[in-house]
């Protein structure tokens, strides 16, 4: 997620153009981490140690973790720690930027700390982002006043769709609002138990369609009533393995799934929504544990 949220800060920063960037997610799935790049990240060695041993390498017919060990500037656990992360997306990322030419590791790194700004995140939250594990990383944008199960129903649904939908997706801050529209339809599913509640996707124009034809294996040109059943089904699919994440600590059941096409509003007295970004379209998740979400006027 955090190289998709990096790439966009670098976009719109002017530091990358968008065709460099898409050159950059498509090399990256080619390329192996240098450690030395992973050492300069982690912050365990500057980029002066790292370019000496990188120096040294190319005289020595020895990998850079020993010689870095042999000099002091790592340990053998620290080694051990590094290699198990070259396969981290955020460094992946770095390093095709370095391989082309297009930013030197100082850039990157002067961004990296205007990204962090931006996001108002301390270093451990920028390191659970970095992780790219999704236990870790999306509750950093979720309230800090939010209830522990809501937490994990929305986990399970993020979880889910990167499962199912798009491993590349990414989720924005979450709010708390009471009301919002549907201009072009939604899918929903009413939870009902020790807490009433309600799951929904609500697409911006046709974006509902990056869930549909994945879930369904279909081509949907428009967000029709056959569209919003398959995304209903998917979030059936999610609240079934929510309600036995649950079980038995917390009892749900769940209601038949239900779609609408068109206009609408739909309202609860807290609902917590997430934009979430699938294939660069937004879908709006709606969440709600303590009251179900309805259709204002209905």
């Amino acid at each position: 997620m955090i190289h998709i949220l990096f790439g966009n800060f670098l976009k719109e920063s002017g530091k990358l153009t968008e065709e460099q960037l898409q050159k950059v997610y498509e090399e990256q799935k080619k390329v192996r981490v240098k450690l030395g790049l992973i050492a300069v990240s982690e912050k365990l060695m500057t980029i002066e140690q790292a370019d000496e041993v990188n120096k040294l390498q190319s005289m020595l017919d020895k990998r850079f973790g020993d010689i870095a060990v042999s000099k002091g500037y790592l340990t053998d656990e620290q080694v051990g720690h590094l290699l198990g992360m070259q396969g981290n997306l955020y460094l992946s990322f770095v390093q095709v930027i370095t391989n082309e030419n297009m930013m030197t590791i100082e850039e990157i790194e002067e961004s990296y700390d205007q990204f962090q700004k931006s996001l108002n995140f301390t270093q451990t939250e920028m390191d659970r982002l970095k992780s790219g594990e999704a236990d870790l990383l999306v509750p950093l944008f979720l309230p800090l006043d939010m209830d522990g199960y809501q937490k994990e129903h929305i986990l399970v649904c993020v979880k889910t769709l990167m499962r199912l939908i798009d491993n590349d997706l990414y989720i924005g801050k979450a709010e708390w609002v009471t009301e919002t529209a549907a201009t072009n339809g939604f899918a929903m599913q009413a939870l009902k138990g020790d807490t009433d509640g309600s799951l929904c996707f609500v697409g911006i124009g046709n974006s509902l369609l990056t869930i549909a034809n994945k879930f369904a294996g279909e081509e949907f040109e428009t967000v029709d009533a056959d569209a919003l059943d398959a995304c209903a089904e998917l979030i059936n699919c999610i609240n079934g393995m929510f309600a036995s994440d649950c079980s038995p600590k917390f009892y749900v059941d769940m209601l038949p799934p239900t779609y609408k096409e068109g206009v609408s509003v739909l309202t609860a007295n807290r609902i917590c929504r997430i934009p979430i970004f699938i294939n660069g379209k937004e879908v709006k998740l709606l969440s709600a544990l303590k009251g179900k979400i309805t259709v204002k006027g209905e």
